[in-house]
């Protein structure tokens, strides 16, 4: 039985075709070394049922495939428009359904998130270790900055700008309203209803953005040398970081003008 197991999410990766190759080239040696030590262990069926085999799963421009050949997985990586999703995995017939025996899975998902992994097991608690610390310090090298943007504090601020810009909005509104109702509390009254409505509007324009931040700035980005992508980021975050500031010194400005307007009535 596999009774141990470590796994970690991954997080800011930028892969490469090289990137891939240089991950298989460790992964096929320590393919390599166990199955030779495996031969001394066992025969017949039972050798075969415990050798270790590559495979691969590769999902790109809205199809997917499982090979067994790293080439005709990077030859796919390289046709692909946009690729979504690329596994590694090595398993054995023994191991097949993660019961006993040794296995690696290596999940490398454009798309979501939470299944970026690797899971390194077997029953054999140095092998464990040794394979999984082999392949996290492979993937090492290949984090990007995108953890500058990728945090919690960015969709923290944007969400205080958001509530910002409503309460400005939702005040100009009802500053501009209030005269026209005849109703008690009518600013009162206006500003509340002006609020609730950019609220609910809030919520849809929020999502858009964060998928705008994850759209340039992915946790794992597949892409090829000498792509210009790094240089259209780097313009895209500094323009943004000066237009937040920006805004948000004049809707302070334009806030405090509108509070010396009201304590003057």
């Amino acid at each position: 039985m596999s009774q141990f197991l470590r796994d970690e999410y991954l997080r800011n990766l930028t892969v490469t075709e090289d990137a891939l190759r240089k991950i298989d080239e460790d992964i096929e040696e320590i393919v390599r070394q166990e199955n030779q030590t495996l031969k001394s262990q066992f025969q017949g069926q039972d050798l075969n049922n415990h050798l270790l085999i590559r495979s691969y799963i590769i999902r790109f421009d809205g199809k997917g495939f499982r090979l067994f050949d790293f080439e005709k997985a990077v030859k796919y990586f390289q046709d692909a428009k946009k690729v979504e999703r690329f596994i590694f995995i090595v398993d054995s017939i023994a191991s097949i359904n993660r019961i006993q025996g040794k296995s690696i899975e290596l999940r490398l998902d454009a798309l979501d998130v939470n299944a970026c992994t690797i899971v390194v097991q077997d029953d054999n608690n140095t092998w464990v270790d040794a394979t999984f610390c082999k392949i996290r310090e492979r993937l090492s090298r290949y984090k990007n900055s995108n953890h500058l943007v990728r945090n919690r504090l960015i969709p923290f601020l944007i969400q205080l700008f958001g509530v910002m810009v409503g309460f400005v909005l939702s005040l100009w509104i009802a500053i501009k309203i209030a005269p026209k109702l005849a109703i008690d509390n009518s600013l009162a009254f206006s500003f509340v209803i002006a609020f609730l409505l950019f609220s609910n509007i809030w919520t849809v324009i929020f999502e858009l953005a964060l998928r705008l931040l994850n759209y340039f700035w992915p946790n794992i980005s597949f892409k090829s040398k000498g792509s210009l992508h790094w240089l259209i980021k780097a313009l895209i975050s500094t323009a943004f970081v000066s237009m937040f500031f920006f805004l948000i010194s004049k809707l302070f400005a334009y806030l405090a003008e509108i509070v010396k307007s009201i304590l003057k009535q």
